[in-house]
């Protein structure tokens, strides 16, 4: 039996009780893990405004995989120091400086919002600092190329790959987009306009945190597409399929979008206005793999709540690093020797199998086309089809 984290062989004579037994089962030195450094992971994320749960999740499933693992990883204590960046760029990047140079984190992890992670970019090319990305998609920090930074994530190009060719094939040649007006929703639509094979009709991008969308609706309703591809999350995404429903364009024009718009995090909100909304995500809470059916067990347990795809996102980043550590003894100050560490991960986690590509460092893994359904008396999707270890190209085609 392996541990279901760290991969190392458990056995029963391995395992003892105390504080002593993570040690033992993560295979580290017989040594306590307190005579080492603590490890420190600085967590950059929005931890407030639209994106505020998104955020939460996330840090709710790196917490998970570290109580689970003891915490301690390799035998050190881990200290897990959270930043909010309040979706601006300018306080990500001062969150960034602070946790770097004051805090002096062994790995940085996150943002959710695409706009901060680019915003990160120069700082963490230039200063050769280790960063995990655990949540953005935009596909630009793919094709960049930074030598020690790794996503754990996804990249807006391998949902949108697989997005735009079901679109085409089973609703319509033509589409309208609409999207919020950031870096996030601009890089989704890009990439599914990149993609689609047919024509697009027009393109809306409404502001961040916008409370009525009537008035963009009102202009879907006059053009009557046949079909309508959106990108929003958090709060927005929301309010927009509660209007989108209210406004009577539900039955009349087929709604489809990324996952993130209809997930764990806005399902409750959203109710029945969400139902048969096809999208597309590397994840789906309903998956029956052993790995999932675990990752969702604890969770529950956790929070009385299904995990969303932000908190699966913290709990394969926390994985990730957990089974690079081990492999160079927790030893994280050499960053060539952890860097290829990393690109050698690979396991079964909650969404599937998961690896890195060696030269992009994106990983590769399945992508899941879902429809919103009431499954046991709640909204969640069930997976209707799989495009198998999407690999993002890591150049725009």
């Amino acid at each position: 039996m392996k541990h279901p984290i760290s991969g190392i062989p458990v056995t029963r004579r391995r395992v003892i009780a105390g504080a002593a037994a993570t040690v033992a089962v993560l295979g580290a030195p017989a040594i306590p893990a307190q005579t080492k450094r603590p490890l420190k992971i600085g967590l950059i994320n929005s931890f407030s405004k639209t994106y505020a749960a998104l955020g939460e999740n996330n840090a709710d499933g790196m917490a998970l995989c570290l109580e689970r693992l003891g915490g301690t990883i390799a035998g050190r204590r881990v200290e897990l120091i959270k930043e909010d960046c309040e979706s601006n760029p300018q306080f990500g990047l001062q969150k960034l400086r602070k946790l770097v140079e004051s805090d002096q984190v062994d790995i940085v992890m996150g943002p959710q919002p695409s706009n901060v992670a680019m915003a990160m970019v120069d700082y963490v090319r230039t200063n050769k600092v280790f960063w995990m990305c655990s949540a953005a998609g935009a596909t630009a920090l793919t094709w960049n190329r930074i030598p020690y930074m790794f996503r754990t994530s996804l990249s807006g190009w391998q949902y949108s790959f697989a997005s735009s060719k079901w679109f085409f094939e089973n609703i319509a040649a033509e589409a309208l987009v609409i999207a919020s007006d950031y870096a996030g929703g601009h890089d989704s639509i890009d990439e599914f306009v990149r993609v689609y094979p047919g024509k697009i009709t027009k393109s809306i991008y409404p502001p961040i945190g916008v409370n009525d969308f009537s008035a963009y609706l009102t202009d879907i309703a006059a053009l009557g597409p046949k079909g309508v591809y959106a990108f929003f999350a958090g709060t927005d995404a929301t309010r927009f399929v509660k209007q989108y429903a209210e406004y009577g364009l539900k039955e009349r024009i087929k709604l489809c979008a990324p996952g993130f718009m209809v997930d764990n995090d806005t399902l409750p909100a959203q109710g029945e206005a969400a139902l048969g909304i096809i999208n597309t995500l590397h994840y789906s809470d309903t998956l029956a793999t052993p790995a999932n059916q675990d990752f969702v067990a604890a969770y529950r347990a956790r929070h009385n709540a299904y995990p969303s795809v932000y908190a699966e996102y913290g709990y394969v980043a926390a994985t990730v690093l957990a089974r690079a550590a081990e492999a160079v003894d927790g030893d994280t100050g050499d960053k060539d020797k952890l860097a290829a560490a990393m690109v050698a991960v690979a396991f079964d986690a909650p969404r599937g199998p998961f690896r890195f590509d060696p030269v992009t460092h994106n990983p590769i893994q399945n992508i899941y086309i879902r429809e919103v359904a009431e499954i046991d008396g709640r909204l969640t999707n069930k997976v209707i089809a799989t495009v198998e270890n999407v690999r993002d190209p890591g150049v725009k085609s």
